[in-house]
């Protein structure tokens, strides 16, 4: 990462960051589709497993394929844990009955909730512009939540589902974790050997759960081709692939720049949504969707 502006972007890192944020776009709705074929425990598990081979293929390439050491266990299995394990396991239950779109949304807000507990854990300051972005971007995810979805328009409908609670408690745990990440741990790691580690952790975290739960494994044989591409998409690409092509982008790109490109990701997860699972949209999440983008923007200005 320290490679930034070392070499003169090229249209393939726009195109690659461009993609990671579809594919990430793509995630909600098709978990949203995946759990109408098995419950929230087995899906978690098949995408931790099918995650795992791409980033072995990564690491193979960045030449980092071996065991971690001591002093970078704690680390990674802290980071396993409750940035992959606890973090894509809590968006697994709570799509159950959110609104794909919706989540799209409330995840994209997360930098102005990592500016607040920065400022409150780590004495991080906040202009007045930023806390006018603040305000503006919180004010922005209510109106999504309130008046976003057509209700009845898809399962989920409308804010206000036990899922939509669930996944407002994902946003805050990534920033919490964000915020951790930041005082406590190191970014020395090599980020394909990161990651690999984190998910094969991650995959003994699933599969120790999906026991204790006593998660149905019989549900596989009934998955149709669409709900295995749906998998297997989760997996290989949105956790596994994504990461290697946004670790690419980072090396060109600062990370303010960069940033730009996820206000996207809901746009294309809105857009997958419709045609995936049926759900449908108001103008009033195009005007809460404004304030959130504004709103970040001003958090992020210097």
């Amino acid at each position: 990462m320290n490679s930034i502006n070392s070499r003169e972007v090229r249209i393939s890192d726009y195109m690659a960051a461009l993609l990671t944020i579809m594919i990430w776009g793509g995630s909600f709705p098709a978990i949203k589709y995946s759990l109408a074929w098995g419950e929230p425990s087995l899906i978690l598990l098949m995408r931790l497993f099918f995650a795992i081979f791409p980033l072995a293929a990564g690491c193979l390439v960045e030449g980092t394929m071996r065991l971690p050491t001591r002093e970078e266990l704690p680390s990674l299995l802290f980071m396993s844990f409750q940035g992959i394990f606890l973090q894509q396991g809590i968006q697994a239950f709570a799509m159950k009955t959110a609104g794909a779109g919706n989540s799209n949304w409330m995840m994209v807000a997360s930098p102005a909730l990592v500016a607040v507990l920065g400022r409150i854990f780590l004495k991080e300051k906040i202009s007045r512009v930023g806390t006018v972005g603040l305000l503006l971007a919180a004010a922005g995810v209510a109106l999504v939540l309130a008046r976003g979805t057509i209700k009845g328009a898809a399962e989920s409908g409308s804010f206000g589902s036990v899922g939509d609670y669930i996944m407002l408690f994902s946003v805050l745990n990534w920033a919490v974790f964000l915020i951790i990440s930041r005082k406590y741990l190191r970014a020395s790691l090599p980020p394909a050997f990161s990651i690999f580690w984190e998910l094969v952790f991650a995959f003994f975290y699933a599969l120790a759960a999906s026991f204790a739960v006593g998660t149905d494994y019989s549900r596989i044989a009934a998955f149709a081709p669409q709900t295995w591409l749906a998998v297997i998409f989760l997996g290989a690409l949105s956790s596994g692939f994504a990461y290697l092509l946004w670790y690419r982008a980072l090396a060109v790109f600062p990370v303010a720049r960069l940033s730009i490109f996820q206000f996207l990701q809901p746009v294309t997860g809105m857009c997958i949504s419709y045609l995936l699972i049926g759900e449908r949209y108001t103008m009033w999440l195009a005007a809460g969707a404004v304030m959130i983008v504004c709103g970040i923007c001003l958090v992020n200005k210097k």
